[in-house]
């Protein structure tokens, strides 16, 4: 049986929300490890956005890059286990 295989990406996240009594929307952008295929922290990112009452999701996009051998990691809090 094939597994799926996870890697770490580097993933960039921009969310664009609107909050209620304010005339102008706001543009978020993260810069995060996250896990592929899966994107788990964007998907919980964005659920819980989804949940609040007080802001609208108006629209979000992300791109990911590989993490390789030679990638600087060095403004990234990293656990290793």
């Amino acid at each position: 049986m094939d597994k799926f295989k996870v890697d770490a990406v580097i993933c960039s996240l921009e969310i664009q929300v609107e909050v209620h009594n304010s005339d102008s929307g706001n543009y978020v952008n993260f810069r995060f490890i996250d896990t592929f295929p899966h994107f788990t922290k964007v998907n919980e990112m964005i659920s819980e956005l989804e949940k609040r009452s007080d802001v609208d999701l108006i629209n979000y996009e992300y791109s990911y890059t590989g993490i390789h051998e030679d990638t600087d990691l060095k403004h990234f809090d990293i656990t290793r286990n």
